[in-house]
This record gives C-alpha cells, structure tokens and sequence, in this order.
C-alpha cells in the first residue's frame, strides 16, 4: 500500500464525522488490503495496461473501483502480460471496499500530486504491457482505468492521461 488509508490526501474526508466514519470502517477491516486473497469471480477486462520506469517516457495505470454492493466487498486487481494466459499474473493486489467507497489500484506508485493510489502489487511493475482483470466477491461493481504518462525519476512531470477501454469480462466490447 503506498500510504495510510486515513492519511490525509485527495481522497480522505476533511470533515470530521466522514473521516470517524473512514476510521471506523479500516478499525472493523472493512477497507484494507488484503495480501495473499484468492480472487473472486472474474468481472471486468481493462484491455490495455502498461507501467514501465526504465524509459524516457514512464507509464502506470490506475485501476479505479467503486463498490456499489451493499455490504463490503473483496475487490482483486491481477496484472498480466499481453503475451499470457489468464493462469500466470505477473502482480496482484486485493482490498476489501465498503459501500460506496471507490479505491485505486496502482500497477506501481504515482505521486500523490497526481493520483492517490491506494494498492500496488509487490513488487510494483517497472517494465511490463499487457491487461488487468478485475475481480470481485460481489458483482456490484463500478470500473475505470486510465494510464499516466509521465517524465522524471521521481514521475514529476506528467505528459498525458488516457482511459483504457474496460469491458465485462468474457464478452467483446461493442464499438465503444
């Protein structure tokens, strides 16, 4: 995990009642990650992922999650290769989402300037290309991803955000 859950950042409530609340869904186990999870039932297709450092261009993609089940849910993120079957993920990272929560999933860290991610794989990926699946316990899930593009060591320009296309798993997408 790259930070706290509860500390402070783009994603964690200011307001006092909403940051108790926050607590006392990590304090129940609620919201955490979870290492070592057996995935849940496959749901979503991110069809392109890459995250690479040892370039000029640096890239990650960010898997964004919302849970809309209403109880909490064990969300896995697996990362694979484009040249591989489904059976060989080269990273995998779960979290447990309340309701209503939403959670990123990192192929590696980015800066906080940039996107709070909240789960990467360990390790984090550094020179790969390929897709995610996302999957889950319940099926009342929302999906996003985009890839990030960046430039320095340490990720500190950002260069271009583009959305990867996310499709129910086992079917084709329909022209979107």
């Amino acid at each position: 995990m790259s930070k706290a859950l509860d500390e402070a950042s783009a994603k964690v409530p200011a307001d006092p009642r909403a940051l108790a609340q926050l607590r006392r869904h990590i304090e129940l186990g609620e919201l955490e990650e979870v290492k070592a999870a057996l995935p849940g039932t496959p749901r979503y297709l991110v069809t392109f992922m890459r995250s690479q450092t040892g370039v000029p261009v640096r890239s990650a993609t960010v898997v964004s999650v919302t849970n809309q089940a209403s109880r909490p849910n064990l969300v896995t993120v697996s990362w694979f290769l484009g040249f591989s079957n489904n059976s060989s993920p080269v990273g995998t990272t779960s979290m447990i989402i309340p309701p209503d929560f939403q959670v990123d999933f990192g192929s590696r860290n980015l800066p906080g300037d940039l996107t709070v991610v909240n789960a990467i794989p360990s390790p984090e990926l550094t020179s790969d290309e390929g897709r995610a699946i996302v999957s889950s316990r319940l099926p009342e899930i929302g999906v996003s991803a985009r890839l990030y593009y960046t430039s320095g060591e340490k990720d500190e320009q950002l260069l271009a955000i583009s959305d990867s296309n996310v499709v129910c798993f086992g079917q084709g997408n329909h022209g979107d």
